[in-house]
C-alpha cells in the first residue's frame, strides 16, 4: 500500500511539473506572437586587424531592402532562417546568424571573409581570394594588407581556372615566414611553373617557379639576402633564380 501510494505521489508531482511547464511554453509563444520588432542591428566580427570589409549599416540596409521596413513587425512574422541564407549570398560573409535581442531587436551577427590575396585578372578587375577559394570584390572601406598577384589570370568566377594551390602555398608562407613576409609584396605569375616574387629590396624580382621545395627556396632566399647581398651590393643582381636545389642563379643587371 506505502509503494502504491508513492507512485501516485511521484505521477503527481510529475502532472503538476507538466502542466507548469506547457503553462510556461504557452505563455512564451503568446508573448512572442504579441511582441514585435524594435529595431535591426548588425553587429560584424572584426578582422585580425580589427577592420570590415562592409560596414554594419549596409547590411541592415541590405536586408531592409530585401525584406521591407522590419521596426514594428510581429516577431512570427520574421522568417529569420531566410535572413540568414540571404546574408550568407554576400561575398563578404562567411557565416551569418539571426536572432532576436534581449530589448526586442532583430541581430545580425556576421562573421567576414578573411582576404588572403588581392588578384588583378586580365580584364583589370581586382578581386580578394579568401581561404575557402572564394572571390570577393575589392572593399571600399579598406584595403588589406595581403600580397598583389597578377599576371596571367582569365576573366572568370571560377578561381579553380586559376593556379590557386601554388597561389595558397606561397601566400601561406609569406603569413607565416616574417622574413619573406616582409621582403615580398606582390606575386607575378608568368605561368604555372613559373612564378615570380617582387621584393621590395634587392633583385628586381625572384623567381621560384612553383610552390614544390617552398621552405627550401625560402631558406636559400634568406641566406642570399643576409650574408651575400651586404657584401655585393643590393642592386648587384637583376633577378634571381631559385629553382635549383641546393642554389642560387643570379642575373647581374647590364650595367653592373
Amino acid at each position: 500500500m506505502k509503494k502504491f501510494n508513492k507512485q501516485r505521489i511521484k505521477a503527481y508531482v510529475w502532472l503538476v511539473l507538466l502542466t507548469v511547464l506547457t503553462g510556461i511554453t504557452l505563455t512564451a509563444a503568446r508573448f512572442q506572437a504579441d511582441s514585435v520588432i524594435t529595431g535591426v542591428e548588425a553587429e560584424v566580427v572584426l578582422l585580425e586587424k580589427g577592420n570590415n570589409l562592409i560596414l554594419p549599416e549596409e547590411f541592415v540596409s541590405l536586408v531592409t531592402k530585401k525584406f521591407g521596413p522590419m521596426t514594428g513587425l510581429p516577431i512570427d512574422m520574421v522568417d529569420m532562417r531566410s535572413i540568414e541564407t540571404y546574408l550568407q549570398t554576400n561575398p563578404y560573409v562567411r557565416k551569418a546568424d539571426v536572432y532576436l535581442g534581449a530589448s526586442g531587436k532583430l541581430i545580425l551577427n556576421l562573421h567576414q571573409r578573411m582576404p588572403l590575396m588581392r588578384v588583378v585578372d586580365n580584364s583589370g578587375r581586382h578581386w580578394y581570394i579568401d581561404t575557402d577559394t572564394v572571390m570577393m570584390p575589392v572593399s571600399r572601406h579598406f584595403t588589406a594588407r595581403v600580397p598583389l598577384v597578377n599576371g596571367d589570370f582569365p576573366s572568370t568566377n571560377d578561381v579553380r581556372k586559376w593556379p590557386v594551390t601554388d597561389l595558397f602555398r606561397i601566400t601561406a608562407l609569406l603569413q607565416e615566414d616574417d622574413f619573406m613576409g616582409s621582403l615580398i609584396d606582390q606575386i607575378y605569375v608568368e605561368s604555372t611553373d613559373k612564378i615570380w616574387l617582387v621584393p621590395r629590396l634587392g633583385p628586381s624580382r625572384i623567381l621560384i617557379g612553383n610552390s614544390t621545395d617552398l621552405e627550401d627556396k625560402a631558406e636559400r632566399i634568406q641566406k642570399l639576402y643576409k650574408k651575400a647581398l651586404p657584401s655585393t651590393g643590393w642592386d648587384t643582381y637583376a633577378y634571381i633564380d631559385t629553382r635549383f636545389a641546393g642554389q642560387i642563379v643570379a642575373k647581374k643587371r647590364l650595367n653592373q
